[in-house]
């Protein structure tokens, strides 16, 4: 085990971290990393030498469940949270709280290409049918490819299964869930399942203040590995929403930041449907180009006090916004 010790390094956003060894149990690690908080003196200040402030576009839509329902409990504190860590991390944010209208209820007859140009990035947190158009979905893509950022943010992957440039875009679908029966609101908190993640590039925005692996209690997603065929249906197809996936993951399109550690996690209680074993590959962030453009994904986001209470990841997130914008490298 380990502890991680804040180190403040002039000039980044986020905190950076030395492992030393330790007792510690991991869970008890867990909460003393989220307690930690995030400060960001100087970006402003760094932003406003450099020039105008970027201008971030947060897209949140509740597009799988019964109709009118909310989807993720955390779709609010993301659109809350994200606004918050705009004002010190040199980004302003225009949230549409897509989440309040519930499913099927949103009128997006205003999403643009023209409305998008307005915008530096697009941050989307949306699951399922979100009702967007073909003109729409292409809008996106288009939007990137011009020189625009994208950050994905956890359900991004279990939407457009029908438009499969979004998939390229982004680098995968969603398969399955891996934890979901571990993290339900009938399990205490201090039983939720807990992961470690391993971190592939320790100099990204996005995760050079986790060091070499990260422990996070979280749902994380397995990915359609190939197309869906009829001969074999029950895989590469969503659960749930019984999407099919045009394409598979694979790393020869993206550059891996954070993978479960297998070895490392106690996979018990896992969804059998999500086909997890002992020394397989699951990636769970990664950053790409699409054309002029910037993409960054992180499968991360389930839970609501993961917006609220964890310090670590509002800076997993703020850095691959701030990559995604073009402010850090």
């Amino acid at each position: 085990m380990y502890t991680l010790t804040r180190v403040i390094v002039p000039g980044d956003f986020a905190m950076r971290f030395v492992t030393k060894p330790t007792a510690l149990p991991l869970l008890a690690l867990a909460l003393v990393v989220s307690a930690v908080f995030v400060s960001a003196p100087g970006v402003r200040a760094q932003q406003g030498a450099a020039g105008a402030r970027k201008k971030l576009l947060v897209f949140t839509y509740p597009g799988v469940g019964a109709p009118g329902s909310h989807g993720h409990a955390s779709l609010k504190p993301a659109e809350e949270q994200t606004v918050e860590w705009g004002k010190a991390g040199g980004f302003d944010v225009t949230a549409l709280k897509g989440y309040e209208p519930g499913v099927g209820k949103q009128d997006l007859s205003f999403f643009t290409a023209s409305y998008l140009n307005q915008f530096d990035g697009l941050m989307m947190m949306a699951n399922g049918d979100i009702g967007l158009t073909p003109a729409q979905k292409k809008a996106i893509v288009d939007f990137v490819r011009s020189g625009k950022g994208f950050v994905g943010v956890h359900c991004a992957t279990v939407m457009m299964y029908d438009f499969p440039e979004y998939g390229e875009m982004l680098g995968a679908y969603y398969f399955n869930s891996i934890f979901t029966p571990l993290l339900g609101n009938n399990v205490p908190v201090n039983q939720r399942r807990l992961g470690v993640l391993k971190v592939e590039d320790t100099t990204h925005p996005a995760t050079r203040m986790l060091g070499s692996s990260w422990p996070v209690v979280e749902e994380f997603y397995t990915f359609a590995t190939a197309p869906w065929t009829a001969s074999a249906p029950e895989l590469n197809i969503s659960q749930p929403g019984n999407f099919k996936a045009p394409m598979g993951f694979s790393r020869d399109r993206v550059h891996v930041l954070l993978s479960l550690d297998t070895e490392r996690t106690n996979l018990d209680g896992a969804s059998p449907r999500a086909r997890v074993r002992k020394g397989g590959d699951y990636p769970q962030s990664w950053w790409r180009y699409w054309g002029e453009g910037r993409v960054f994904y992180t499968s991360l986001g389930h839970l609501a006090e993961t917006f609220t209470n964890d310090a670590v990841f509002g800076a997993h997130l703020t850095g691959g916004i701030r990559w995604a914008l073009g402010l850090e490298n």
